[in-house]
């Protein structure tokens, strides 16, 4: 019952239980003095009436010794049993039994009738006092109460698996932990061993976890395999700390699923695996034979697959449409421990192979998994490997089957994992056989091109060169002098080209050394003047380069200028010098022909006809831009 106010500022309301009216109305006179509302009957079945019909009743007064009847001891522990109020007994005995009995009650205080006003008033104090520590204290323990309830139904609702483990048994489980372990309420997992529950793989790992638990010390999360209570296996994660149950040492054990985290995990894995393994595939594909590359593809697949056999056929079809089978390339463990049959490039009609060239026939990927039920096989060659079960899937270009990757001998069944990893890396392996075949067609046509420019270099040398001997032929033979000049004036041009072309073809660019076509045309003009001994030809160049349509036209302008100083400069025999130089200035090549002859009559440049050495120096210049 809730108080209304302070016990110091009484307004409370009595009922004064009292069969003596006078002490009644005396009583009752007293204690409304003191502030108190107060009502009075004279038996217990009054008194019990009264409580029944006022709910705001603060405290009862009640005397023991009522008369007839019920005395108020019995009044008393009626009322009790519908209603917690207070109760201040009022006795003329002080008797040890009368004061016990009030006790057991669970009286608020025991007054003697003879005690005085203050007595009295100081133990109606008292008895509000405690009535608002026991209602206070009934609050609390109701509170508790209903904290306790809440608790209870969170654990038993909360969206994790909560477990208690004691002594090696689950002594508490809420409904989500009994689902963790497929039993269908936390009752029935209740009493089950810890480790009929986990994997025998982690059973000790749990022994040890249980007894750090039982040394205080608590457990960080780890990740285990659990039994089903249908026997399937799945993954949690688990952490655990120290506990006391029903007075005993006991762990409290919180976990959650991670089955499909895990499966992801490993799926991601595998896909990473997949994706390193192809690139080193690739990797190795570049400077490798295609019987190696092909060797390491089925390789890859055996481990990736956990297969002891595997290999690699190349499937070639005819102009008649006939199909055969080629092998290429075996397994590395299939070489060494396994099969001493036929090996690379064997090769036999597709008709004639057994129920391993199925997918090839279906163009589809194939698996017996019990290859000795099988009806339609047709054995194996002599020294090939017994088959338990098999994996082959075809490599479809153009819908045509091209090649055949097969596996065998897995331990477990073969499965559609298999054969996405089969598939994946015999597509891989033809992309490699594809652009290895058209490497080489492409080395062999540069090596074939290679020969003919080769040869087409050779010839054209030995054209100018033959070129250059007929002009010089054809001038021995001629009588006239001016016929004679023109076809030596040719070959000195022809060898100027030459000279330009073997230039390019030693240095192996598009541009020329001008340094090295000044030594070639002052070496080649030496020889050609050698007769006239009196006359000495000297050149110095700085180092410039030129491209190739230029370089000609300079080699022509310098085969011009020489051949006049030769022809010209020196009449009669005479004795000179002919120097050559070119040196840069500034962003300008500057060349120079000069002599120490008689001279130069520049009116012949006025004159029309005779003269096409300087025409072609003309021509030459304006094309250089010079």
């Amino acid at each position: 019952m809730d108080l209304k106010n302070d016990v110091s500022t009484p307004s409370k309301k009595i009922l004064l239980v009292e069969d003596e009216p006078l002490i009644a109305l005396s009583e009752a006179t007293f204690l409304r003095k003191q502030g108190y509302e107060v009502f009075t009957v004279s038996n217990g079945m009054a008194a019990i009436r009264a409580v029944e019909q006022d709910p705001l009743l603060d405290l009862i007064l009640m005397d023991i010794d009522l008369g007839q009847g019920m005395d108020g001891t019995e009044a008393a522990i009626r009322i009790l049993k519908f209603r917690d109020i207070p109760i201040l007994f009022l006795s003329g005995h002080n008797e040890s039994e009368i004061v016990d009995r009030t006790y057991q009650i669970g009286a608020y205080g025991y007054i003697l009738k003879n005690a005085g006003e203050t007595v009295l008033l100081a133990s109606l104090r008292m008895a509000f006092k405690l009535y608002e520590t026991h209602c206070r204290q009934q609050e609390m323990e109701q509170k508790l109460k209903d904290l306790q309830t809440s608790y209870g139904e969170w654990i038993r609702k909360a969206p994790v698996s909560i477990f208690i483990v004691q002594e090696g048994i689950y002594t508490f489980a809420n409904e989500e932990g009994a689902a963790l372990f497929g039993y269908e309420s936390s009752a029935e997992l209740v009493g089950v061993r810890v480790e009929d529950t986990i994997d025998p793989e982690y059973r000790e790992t749990i022994r040890n976890r249980i007894e750090t638990l039982l040394s205080g010390s608590s457990n960080p999360p780890l990740r285990i395999k659990i039994r089903h209570k249908d026997g399937t296996i799945h993954w949690i994660e688990s952490a655990s700390v120290p506990v006391k149950h029903l007075g005993k040492p006991a762990g409290l054990v919180i976990a959650r699923d991670i089955s499909n985290t895990v499966v992801m995990e490993e799926k991601l894995h595998k896909e990473s695996l997949l994706y390193s393994s192809r690139y080193d595939l690739l990797e190795y594909s570049f400077n490798r034979r295609l019987p190696e590359v092909l060797q390491k593809a089925v390789d890859t697949v055996c481990n990736l697959t956990g297969s002891p056999i595997g290999f690699f056929h190349f499937l070639q079809t005819d102009s008649l449409g006939n199909h055969s089978v080629y092998l290429h390339a075996w397994s590395t463990a299939t070489v060494e421990q396994y099969c001493t049959a036929k090996g690379s490039n064997s090769h036999y009609p597709l008709e004639q192979a057994g129920v391993w060239a199925d997918c090839a026939r279906i163009m589809q990927p194939v698996i017996h998994n019990d290859y000795s039920t099988l009806t339609n096989r047709k054995g194996y060659p002599e020294g090939h490997p017994a088959l338990i079960r098999e994996l082959t899937v075809p490599v479809i270009r153009e819908n045509q089957c091209v090649a055949i990757l097969g596996v065998g001998n897995k331990p477990t069944p073969y499965n559609q994992e298999d054969v996405d990893i089969a598939s994946r890396f015999s597509d891989l392996a033809w992309d490699i056989v594809e652009r290895k075949t058209s490497e080489l067609t492409l080395q062999r046509s540069e090596e074939e091109q290679r020969s003919l420019l080769k040869e087409l270099r050779h010839r054209t040398r030995n054209t100018f060169h033959q070129i250059i001997s007929l002009a010089t032929l054809q001038a021995d033979q001629e009588t006239q002098a001016q016929t004679r000049g023109a076809l030596l004036d040719m070959r000195n041009r022809v060898s100027v080209l030459a000279g330009l072309y073997e230039a390019l073809q030693e240095q192996g660019s598009s541009t020329v050394s001008l340094q090295q076509l000044i030594q070639r045309v002052c070496s080649s003009l030496s020889e050609a003047f050698a007769f006239r001994t009196k006359q000495r030809l000297t050149y110095e160049a700085q180092s410039i380069t030129m491209d190739a349509r230029s370089a000609s036209a300079f080699g022509l302008i310098l085969n011009e200028l020489i051949t006049n100083a030769y022809k010209h400069a020196f009449p009669e025999g005479r004795e000179g010098e002919i120097r050559v130089s070119l040196v840069r200035k500034e962003d300008q090549a500057v060349l120079v022909v000069e002599d120490n002859g008689v001279g130069f009559d520049s009116s012949v440049r006025e004159k029309s006809e005779g003269h096409f050495g300087l025409e072609l120096i003309d021509t030459l210049v304006t094309q250089l831009g010079a």
